[in-house]
């Protein structure tokens, strides 16, 4: 399919991430309810702290975080591999397991940057939060594609056998994940992708390679769609790519889309978008990747067209049958469903909404907030009181707690 022209959203996105590079250190998620509060949101950033003096060059905090390194002796690979971790906001505060992003190429920080605050940006409202896990390449991303010489695939075969047998072991182990995994690469990093994809189908659920060297290796990458593990796939997966028209890719992935097309199980899913004069790794993919693996993540407006929380429950339910893992009604829309019950003047209707967020997200601020609401709309200000003060010890610079505290 051929895109010709950006969506405003993809617009916004990349305004925001360039926000990010120049420390901004909130956004705000708006609820699609015109009326409802707003919930802020802070974005695992760290937020400037200027030194006393205008002339002075020391600060002593980072003007922007987006997460930890840590790293990872291998023995497969018979080195030590640095990582860049990113977090959702809402980590700390809940006890859900989350999805992990794999990206390859994480010591190009700037890229690493821009999906974590897309993440970020997108989490909760659009999709699903999820772990970001960047993999860095210091010899640089055509380490992951076979040798020149005798096109020997020892090393990408390494690679593989790293992420299967230590890395992805090592992060399920460390933090709360979800049995959900996505791949993603760009250019000799996407190639990789793919290559994971045909030779190990069940290591990822999902695949995104952007302008992948498809170049490399066509005659190999056919035969193992031909007769590879791919061939007999019964689990459902998916492979997206996405590439400009102007980087010389068109002709190589319309003969591997061929292929593919041709080969590919009822149970895989692909597609693929060319897009117009975007350049080598197009800014946008990562953006249209997640709408593409997650269509219909939140099609709720309560303010047109309020629901029960049954209701939203059971399209969670579904959600996470199709993907296999437990997926949660984020607290996002939990706290705009509450908050239009009251409205509505269903104070027993909204005190149930509250009290699953409680049990979902017993440290989620908005939790805490919404009790509160429903206790000022019944007339118990004591107990209003009381659930204002605990969502301001969750976070003591909760402006809106702090507001509805003092009009009581």
């Amino acid at each position: 399919m051929k895109i010709y022209s950006m969506q405003k959203l993809h617009i916004i996105l990349i305004l925001v991430f360039a926000v990010f590079l120049n420390a901004c250190t909130t956004k705000k998620q708006v609820s699609k309810n015109n009326d409802s509060p707003t919930i802020e949101k802070t974005y695992g950033v760290t937020p400037e702290v200027s030194a006393p003096s205008m002339e002075s060059k020391e600060r002593s905090e980072p003007a922007v975080t987006l997460g930890e390194t840590s790293s990872l002796q291998s023995k497969v690979l018979n080195k030590t591999i640095p990582l860049s971790i990113h977090l959702p906001a809402n980590y700390d505060s809940s006890n859900k397991t989350y999805p992990v992003i794999y990206m390859l190429g994480s010591d190009y920080r700037a890229r690493f940057a821009m999906l974590a605050s897309t993440l970020d940006y997108m989490g909760e409202g659009q999709i699903p939060e999820m772990i970001l896990v960047g993999i860095d390449l210091p010899e640089g991303n055509r380490i992951l594609l076979p040798t020149r010489e005798n096109q020997d695939t020892t090393i990408p075969d390494n690679y593989i056998n790293f992420f299967e047998t230590e890395l992805i072991p090592h992060v399920d182990n460390t933090y709360r994940t979800a049995p959900f995994r996505v791949l993603f690469g760009g250019s000799n990093s996407g190639f990789f992708t793919v290559y994971t994809l045909l030779n190990n189908p069940l290591l990822f659920n999902s695949y995104f390679a952007s302008s992948p060297s498809l170049m490399v290796i066509p005659e190999v990458l056919q035969q193992k769609i031909k007769s590879g593990p791919l061939k007999t796939l019964s689990e459902n997966r998916f492979l997206h790519i996405i590439y400009s028209d102007d980087e010389g890719l068109t002709n190589h992935v319309s003969e591997f889309t061929r292929v593919i097309e041709d080969h590919k199980p009822e149970s895989f899913t692909y597609k693929v978008d060319e897009l117009v004069n975007q350049g080598h790794v197009p800014a946008m993919d990562f953006t249209q990747f997640l709408f593409a693996l997650y269509p219909d993540y939140n099609p709720f407006n309560f303010r047109e067209n309020l629901k029960s929380l049954n209701k939203v429950k059971q399209h969670f339910d579904r959600l996470s049958k199709r993907y296999g893992y437990e997926i949660q009604p984020p607290i996002s829309v939990i706290f705009d469903l509450g908050f239009v019950t009251i409205r509505s003047k269903d104070l027993i209707a909204a005190e149930e909404i509250f009290q699953y967020s409680l049990k979902v997200y017993p440290e989620g601020k908005y939790s805490y907030l919404g009790m509160g609401l429903v206790s000022q709309t019944q007339g118990q200000l004591e107990n209003a009181k009381l659930m204002y003060e605990k969502a301001l010890t969750i976070d003591p610079d909760f402006s809106l707690a702090k507001r509805w505290l003092q009009r009581l």
